[in-house]
């Protein structure tokens, strides 16, 4: 399947949006292709539209660029993204391209001027995080730091390398106790990226590299007096 996204072109001097269609490399982006291509771009249209209608009525919209605030409204969007997971509307190897797309119909979600980043690296940018933001309860996810403290966790290069930090993050979710401690993130990606920055943590099984974690986490709660 291919994925619509609109791009900006100089033709004759002068500037113009023009949609390009997007897919994997190597594979043939037929009429059919369009067609499935269009059908999709119509639906984002129309959730995006959705989404930010069901924002605005709840008052979580205007929490917008207010930084102790916003965390919420990111949260309850990505919990509305879900449609990601849809194979049968997403390909898994075009996901990265609608993470992109979702941009051209963000309207008032928006979180400013599409990036560099976002053209570059779309499966790293704002949307993509506040879907892996929503996957964790929202109590830990209150608990644990501001919107601010959670793109440095999903930025840094080990968690984007090795997505079982992540996972291993959503197991201490699982742990009650976490969350009567109170903005334990930020410390908590400084000291594993100072721990496991220069190291390719893929060599390691998923235990070895949850115990890496864990005395991290211990650590880091011994630091603060705990």
């Amino acid at each position: 399947m291919a994925v619509i996204i609109r791009e900006s072109k100089i033709i004759e001097g002068k500037e113009y949006t023009v949609k390009v269609y997007r897919t994997q490399p190597g594979k043939l982006i037929t009429q059919e292709e369009k067609a499935k291509a269009e059908k999709l771009d119509a639906f984002l249209l129309e959730k995006m539209r959705e989404i930010e209608g069901e924002m605005k009525a709840s008052g979580l919209l205007a929490l917008k660029g207010k930084r102790g605030e916003v965390l919420k409204l990111w949260y309850q969007v990505g919990k509305r993204l879900n449609f990601m997971n849809d194979t049968s509307l997403i390909a898994p190897g075009d996901r990265e391209f609608v993470w992109r797309a979702l941009y051209d119909h963000a309207g008032r979600l928006a979180p400013g001027p599409l990036s560099e980043r976002a053209r570059r690296n779309p499966s790293t940018s704002h949307f993509s995080y506040c879907y892996r933001l929503s996957k964790f309860p929202w109590e830990f996810v209150e608990m644990a730091g501001d919107w601010t403290s959670w793109c440095e966790f999903f930025d840094r290069s080990e968690t984007r390398n090795d997505p079982r930090i992540i996972e291993w993050l959503g197991e201490k979710a699982k742990e009650c106790d976490i969350t009567s401690r109170q903005n334990w993130l930020r410390p908590l990606t400084k000291a594993i990226h100072n721990e496991l920055g220069n190291k390719d943590t893929l060599v390691f099984t998923k235990d070895e590299l949850f115990n890496k974690l864990e005395k991290i986490f211990s650590d880091v709660k011994e630091d603060e007096g705990e």
